[in-house]
Formats: structure tokens, C-alpha cells, sequence
């Protein structure tokens, strides 16, 4: 935990002392209690270096009430938009393609969990369970953790430079997770600080308006497009495939959960496609901006085999639904 989180935690409790001052209270003794093992963990703290991944979300604005009520709708979705952004950040950089829609991987669909509220301001402290054994390296996830709020602040920040240089990087998916950040929190009046360990990064009624504001001029597209070729294969731990059309240079997309599904239970299937002629649906997502395309990706939906077929191919062997 962030020494600040445990500072304000610290102020909040020596505040509810000062309301039990009879050593005989035992609701006092209670907050005593935790006044020294704050003090005990703040004295940890100096020489700890937490491999696993820790970050408090702290709120203020419409949706906060005093330093202890926050509404629930709100809260439920600003952590659900978090933790998505951060699962789509980690499968990324673990190599998987994501498409713009589905389920993630089950391995990157959420390993952080609410371990505490934070007192003092109004929040909530996310944390990765903890290894049996004390790693001596931080956690992927702990790095992906501090990707995310570096991601939010280029974003956000007054640095076209950095904007730019970071969309270039990011993927749909991860754009519209932070399009749906700055929604909710303009949507409720609200304001956030994303406070680790090593940095704290404020989402305020400003950086937020800016980040919606710049973040508007990026549409994603989305087609489908059938492209004639051979499947050279699918990677179900990635969740990738491998084609090589007819016209052009092979290239690697996100496979859909049905295809996969399919791949991995009917073995007729994969004889029949792999390394045949046949012709493929993709899902065409493309991200735009000013309407020039930044980024694209095509997720593999279905392929069928064009062997034994007397229907001639497409014009040009590639053309759009």
C-alpha cells in the first residue's frame, strides 16, 4: 500500500479517536488498535518493496458523500471499466490478439481484487493475490498495473506528442475501455486518483474532459470481409491463427470464440481447412481517426474449403460482405 493511502487512512482514524477519547471505550480501543498497526505497516513500508501488484482508486465529485459513502452504481461501474482495462492491457502484452468484442481469455479476465476500502478519502484498494512464495521480481500484472495509468496519462495529459504516440499502441478494445472510463466519470460529476506504490495519476473534471474530448475523433469500423487463401494454422493458447491469401503477404488476427471452439473438438474440420484453398471470413476492425486509418485488425470468424467447388472465386480472390 502506498504510504499516502496510509497516511489519509492513519488521519481518519486519529479523527475517530478524538470522538472516543475514554481509554475505557472499547469502540476507541478498536481504532487504537488500528491507529498502531497503521504506524506498524507505515514503519514496513520504508524498507518494502512490494512485488505484486497494489493500487487504490480514490473518488471524489457528485458520486462521493463525506469521507465514507460512495454510490453504488457508480462504483460498480468505474472498477468493472478499470479492471477491464487493465485485463485487456495484460492480454496484450502476454500476445494475444484481442479482438474487439467476446470474452477475454479466461487467464486475463480479472486477477485483482478489492482488498480493503480506503478511509480518509473514499476508495477502494485493489490488490493481486499474493504468491505462496515472495517473488523477486514485481508481477506481470503489477507492470501492466503502472502500463495502465502511464496509458491514462498520455492520454490525458497536454503532450500531443505522447497522445499520438500512444494511440498508435493501443488496440480498439483498449480505447473503447477508456472511452467508457471517462464517461462514467463525466457522466456522474466525478473525479479519480489512481495511486500505487510509485505514482499517483488524478483524473479530474479537466484532464477528463480533455481525454473524452480528444478520444471522440477516434471511431472504430467494423465489416467482414471474405479473403481467399489457406489457413497455415490456429494457436488456441493465443487464441491466433496464421493465413496466407491468395493475393498478399501472410498475416496473424484474433480467432472468434465459435471457430476455436470448433477447431479444438472436430479434428475432420481442421484436415479439411489447414493448409487447403478455401475462403475466409474475417471481422474487419478498423480504428480511425480524422478518417485516416491508424489501426486494423481482422478477426478469423469462419473458413470454408473451396475444394471441389465449381463456383469461381471472387473477383481478385478478395471482396467485402
Amino acid at each position: 500500500m502506498s504510504s499516502r493511502i496510509l497516511h489519509e487512512d492513519l488521519a481518519f482514524v486519529e479523527e475517530r479517536l478524538r470522538e472516543h477519547s475514554d481509554p475505557h471505550d472499547t469502540i476507541g480501543l478498536m481504532w487504537q488498535q488500528r491507529r498502531d498497526a497503521l504506524l506498524q505497516e507505515l514503519e514496513l513500508l520504508k524498507g518494502r518493496h512490494d512485488a505484486h501488484a497494489e493500487v487504490a482508486l480514490l473518488f471524489g465529485g457528485n458520486p462521493v458523500r463525506g469521507s465514507e459513502e460512495i454510490r453504488l452504481d457508480f462504483a460498480t461501474r468505474i472498477l468493472d471499466n478499470y479492471q477491464q482495462l487493465v485485463a485487456i492491457l495484460a492480454a496484450e502484452r502476454a500476445g494475444v490478439e484481442v479482438g474487439s468484442r467476446g470474452k477475454l481469455p479466461q487467464s486475463f479476465s480479472s486477477r485483482l481484487f478489492i482488498r480493503d476500502m480506503v478511509r480518509g478519502s473514499v476508495g477502494f484498494l485493489l490488490e493481486e493475490a499474493k504468491a505462496s512464495q515472495k517473488p523477486l521480481l514485481p508481477s506481470t500484472l503489477k507492470e501492466v498495473v503502472q502500463e495502465t495509468t502511464h496509458v491514462l496519462r498520455d492520454l490525458s495529459g497536454g503532450d500531443k506528442e505522447h497522445f499520438n504516440s500512444r494511440l498508435q499502441q493501443l488496440s480498439p478494445r483498449a480505447i473503447n475501455a477508456i472511452k467508457r472510463i471517462a464517461k462514467v466519470l463525466l457522466d456522474a460529476g466525478a473525479e479519480t486518483s489512481i495511486v500505487s506504490d510509485e505514482e499517483e495519476l488524478t483524473l479530474d473534471d479537466v484532464t477528463t474532459t480533455s481525454l473524452s474530448t480528444r478520444l471522440a475523433e477516434i471511431d472504430v469500423e467494423e465489416s467482414r470481409e471474405k479473403i481467399a487463401g489457406k489457413l497455415l494454422g490456429v494457436f488456441p493458447e493465443r487464441q491466433q491463427y496464421e493465413f496466407a491469401p491468395t493475393d498478399g503477404a501472410t498475416f496473424y488476427g484474433a480467432v472468434s470464440d465459435e471457430l476455436e471452439e470448433r477447431y479444438l473438438r472436430d479434428s475432420d474440420f481442421v484436415r479439411s481447412m489447414l493448409l487447403r484453398p478455401a475462403i475466409a471470413t474475417f471481422q474487419v476492425v478498423r480504428t480511425l481517426r480524422a478518417g485516416k486509418i491508424e489501426r486494423q485488425e481482422l478477426v478469423l470468424e469462419t473458413i470454408e474449403s473451396t475444394l471441389g467447388s465449381e463456383a469461381p472465386d471472387p473477383p481478385n480472390d478478395r471482396y467485402v460482405d
